[in-house]
């Protein structure tokens, strides 16, 4: 019975975010639909602004407005995933979109898919905001 939830234990802290603050940036961008994916010229491509937090708060910049939330963030084996549903675009709250968000911490590599988006970020750790 003790090993039993000593093993719990250990797994649960394992799978626990770190306290970490994390900004992404995409260098291209990707949109896909059911049939097809396919990258914008870099003439086209929208910088995106992309914030996530061990606490679970994340914003996803693009355009004129931002995606923002809050989530229960998972760590798989250092692969970092915020997910959300029916997130709203802070200049058009009928805008929303289902966020899925990933970071592989020890590369600072990521992925985010927002609505039709679905892009490769590269990340860096921040320090925490004190909001």
């Amino acid at each position: 019975m003790y090993a039993l939830l000593l093993a719990v234990l250990l797994s649960s802290s394992r799978s626990e975010v770190p306290p970490d603050a994390w900004v992404c940036a995409n260098d291209i961008e990707v949109w896909c639909t059911v049939d097809s994916c396919a990258a914008k010229s870099e003439s086209e491509t929208t910088p995106m602004g992309i914030s996530a937090r061990g606490d679970g708060r994340f914003s996803i910049c693009a355009y004129t407005g931002c995606w923002e939330g809050k989530t229960r963030p998972i760590n798989a084996a250092g692969r970092l995933l915020w997910v959300a549903d029916d997130v709203a675009f802070s200049t058009n709250d009928a805008a929303t979109a289902d966020v899925s968000l990933m970071i592989v911490a020890r590369d600072g590599v990521g992925f985010v898919r927002v609505g039709a988006i679905a892009s490769p970020l590269l990340c860096r750790r921040a320090p925490p905001r004190l909001d």
